[in-house]
């Protein structure tokens, strides 16, 4: 038995001796050695961009790993990662077409089509959501009334102890559903809380999964994880198949609807094919009806929880450091007043307010390795060849604590990003939307979203925690986003009535 282990053992030796070796020859970036067939997938621990960060002290800010049996380039630096979405985006702008979510998603929609394909879908959405007033007037009605529900909703739990998640994600949601299938609703609506379930699984599973990204043969097997991220999935699918059929069925009928991405997608293709539009150089996207639905649930889901979990992080934040949100009331206070109803145009008389925002996602980092890319090409990085193929890890979590670019990064310190004149400084060192032709659609939105919740909340209540409750971490844990670990706050009211 112990000969057979020692053979064993000397053969793996062998085997990743030979791929490092191979690796150099095709001049990749160095990086840490792994074993056969799993790489170093399990040294990654559970925050695998602290161990990235860690290794780039070692490898530097451009390394290489193999992950399963991927090779993966992780950029661990502001410069590498513009360099490469921006400089080289041509070259580092494609998605894995292997592992669970191109196969969730069949190769469909604006997370994992192609390319070429992509390129046209993305600006048809864009295109759309411009029509739609997304991050202009229309939409800031929208979340002003929104944050009214928010409000009073708050107002009802009497300054009772409460997990505040499901709330945040009921409001942010709404604004998302509203611009999506053109209504909003009730916090208590069984099909609303059932669709936010099915979004929360969904990126709990996603996570759980996320190994099949790396060892794509394992996607061929029926997996009972992967069985039941699939079951899940095709039921929010098959909720935006419903939304799309109503609406179209709508259209058909010259039935007034309220003005909704769906509608406008609709009547984009509708204008594609009786040659009205051609903005678009290929058709294929609006050949096939998944390209909607499947981008109907990846805006859904990242248009909710990514904007509620920063919120979320900013509460504690408040929580812990009372002064802070002390000095953020003073200047709502003094700014804008208590009776009036925040909007987007009063982040130039908030400088304090928005340092806070800006902080809170530096210090969060809720997507700290962004989504994966792949490489359309093989292409020079540093003078590095990195080959065609090749999976590209952006960690946006090193950039941003950096302890280079930011003094002492693992303080909450708002006045960072003010000058002495107490102006706004130092924001364009943030990633917390990514970069180049993949950045976040809707980017516009949260910032608008996050500015006129956090401001509206800080006006009308003081948060803090209950004194008999263990202090939260502000590690979090990694998933999808990045989220605190549970926790309750108390919502003291500042004010007597509903604004």
């Amino acid at each position: 038995m112990f000969e057979f282990l020692r053979v064993v053992f000397v053969l793996i030796v062998v085997l990743a001796t030979a791929v490092w070796y191979r690796d150099k020859r095709r001049n990749l970036p160095s990086g840490p050695m792994g074993l056969p067939l799993i790489g170093c997938l399990l040294r990654l621990g559970e925050r695998p961009h602290k161990k990235f960060k860690e290794w780039s002290k070692v490898y530097g800010d451009v390394f290489s790993v193999r992950l399963g049996t991927e090779l993966v380039v992780v950029l661990n630096s502001s410069r590498a990662i513009k360099e490469a979405f921006i400089k080289k985006s041509s070259m580092f702008s494609s998605r894995i077409q292997e592992g669970i979510f191109p196969q969730l998603h069949n190769n469909k929609g604006l997370l994992c089509a192609p390319w070429p394909i992509w390129k046209d879908l993305r600006k048809c959405c864009s295109n759309i959501f411009h029509e739609l007033g997304m991050a202009k007037n229309s939409t800031e009605l929208r979340i002003q009334e929104e944050s009214q529900h928010l409000v009073k909703t708050l107002r009802e739990l009497t300054g009772a102890p409460t997990d505040l998640s499901q709330v945040l994600m009921s409001a942010v949601s709404n604004i998302t559903c509203n611009l999506l299938f053109g209504k909003r609703f009730d916090y208590d609506d069984e099909v609303f809380k059932g669709l936010l379930e099915i979004t929360r699984q969904i990126a709990v599973n996603s996570q759980r999964s996320s190994i099949l990204t790396f060892i794509p043969l394992l996607c061929r097997l029926p997996l009972p994880l992967k069985t039941k991220l699939v079951a899940q999935h095709n039921r929010l699918v098959m909720f935006m198949e419903k939304a799309v059929a109503e609406h179209a069925e709508m259209i058909s009928q010259n039935k007034p609807i309220e003005e909704s991405f769906i509608g406008g997608y609709i009547s984009h293709v509708q204008n594609y094919k009786r040659n009205i539009s051609h903005k678009y150089s290929s058709s294929t996207f609006s050949e096939d009806p998944d390209h909607l639905n499947i981008s109907l649930t990846v805006i859904f889901g990242a248009g909710t929880d990514t904007t509620a979990t920063t919120l979320l992080w900013a509460l504690l934040y408040l929580c812990l450091n009372q002064d802070i949100q002390e000095n953020c009331f003073s200047e709502i206070q003094n700014a804008i007043g208590l009776e009036n109803t925040p909007s987007y145009a009063d982040k130039a008389k908030l400088p304090y307010v928005e340092a806070v925002l800006l902080e809170v996602q530096r210090i969060a980092s809720i997507v700290p390795l962004g989504i994966p890319r792949s490489m359309m090409e093989d292409a020079e990085l540093y003078g590095y060849n990195i080959p065609k193929g090749a999976i590209i890890m952006p960690n946006f979590w090193a950039v941003h604590m950096n302890e280079e670019q930011w003094e002492h990064p693992e303080k909450f310190d708002p006045t960072r990003f003010l000058d002495d004149s107490g102006r706004l400084v130092n924001s364009e060192r943030l990633m917390p939307f990514s970069l180049g032709p993949r950045d976040c659609l809707g980017s516009q939105l949260a910032k608008m979203e996050m500015f006129l919740f956090l401001t509206r909340l800080i006006q009308q209540f003081q948060f803090k925690l209950p004194d008999d409750d263990i202090i939260p971490s502000t590690e979090g844990h990694f998933g999808f986003v990045v989220a605190p670990d549970s926790f309750k706050i108390i919502a003291v009211g500042r004010a007597t009535d509903d604004q």
